[in-house]
């Protein structure tokens, strides 16, 4: 089939790769314009683009996807499908209906479970212990179009969003040109996904990040997790008879396995200082915080964090 691709972020360069060296030809790349990035603010290419420069292709870097110039620039190219993997913009039914087959959109949760920009995220942070990638056929619904085929995984112990949504792109990728193959065969079966179990997972905002010491411990670790590497967890650390307070994000932390007692501390309240890092008062016990990053510094685990920093008992991690 001659495909035309769509996507922007890191999620997106293995689908990408993976049709290049398939029996299927990429006629054009559609991604996001350059944008500024770090201090200096210099416009950069997105990663999608920058590897389908080396895979020598055409691209296209709309500011509206749904413009009609852009519209009259897809139709031209006439493609069998549209494949969309973490594109970052919505697509007109002018653009949906366009292709021979369907706009395929290869999204990183089990459709119809956390339709939304931030569905590895989200389901991270809600205590998931299994996700995958789903091929859903593209419709003016965000995510809510007919299932042509899904591949699952567990979630590791610890595994962080970043560290899932690695594998997930992986998986996506595969599961990209199995359903490619599937439609140009038209051997595609399509499920209509249930309403009734439609969960939503919307993008992430900064106030999304503030950790809630009162909440179990077990949420907050997964909170910690679903928001690493980005945008953060984060706290307010405050020492004791002091008003001073100073932003950290909370990079990883440990549940040990021991029983829970009720603690009678505040919740953020630090506990001790102990081999594994700082245990801080939750609502149903302790936590354990191994890495950390103060504002304006890397992220350093929490050992070489005491050597430059007098941190006590009794001192506070505030919302």
């Amino acid at each position: 089939m001659n495909v035309v691709f769509m996507g922007t972020p890191d999620f997106a360069v293995p689908s990408l790769c993976s049709l290049a060296t398939s029996a299927h030809k990429i006629i054009a790349v559609v991604t996001q314009p350059d944008r500024p990035k770090g201090r200096s603010r210099i416009p950069c290419p997105s990663p999608v683009k920058e590897a389908a420069e080396k895979l020598g292709l055409k691209i296209m870097q709309p500011v509206n996807i749904n413009d009609e110039p852009v519209v009259r620039q897809l139709q031209d190219l006439s493609p069998d499908c549209i494949a969309v993997v973490a594109f970052g913009q919505f697509l007109s039914n002018s653009i949906i209906r366009l292709p021979r087959y369907q706009c395929i959109n290869i999204h990183a949760s089990l459709l119809p479970k956390f339709r939304g920009a931030a569905p590895v995220n989200w389901t991270i942070i809600q205590g998931e212990t299994v996700t995958g990638v789903t091929a859903v056929v593209m419709t003016a619904k965000m995510d809510a179009g007919d299932i042509i085929a899904q591949k699952t995984t567990p979630i590791f112990s610890g595994e962080t969003a970043g560290d899932l949504e690695k594998r997930l792109a992986s998986l996506g990728a595969d599961l990209l040109i199995e359903t490619l193959n599937l439609v140009e065969t038209e051997k595609a079966s399509y499920v209509k996904q249930d309403e009734g179990k439609v969960t939503f997972a919307p993008k992430l905002k900064k106030g999304d990040g503030l950790i809630p010491w009162s909440r179990e411990t077990k949420k907050i670790h997964n909170l910690v997790r679903g928001l690493t590497p980005s945008p953060g967890a984060y706290t307010y650390y405050l020492k004791k008879d002091s008003r001073e307070k100073k932003r950290i994000i909370i990079v990883k932390t440990q549940i040990h396995d021991i029983p829970k007692t009720k603690t009678s501390l505040n919740p953020g309240m630090i506990i001790e200082i102990a081999p594994c890092g700082i245990h801080i008062a939750t609502g149903d016990g302790f936590i354990c915080i191994s890495q950390l990053q103060p504002e304006g510094k890397r992220a350093m685990d929490v050992q070489e964090y005491l050597r430059g920093h007098k941190v006590t008992a009794d001192d506070m991690f505030v919302s």
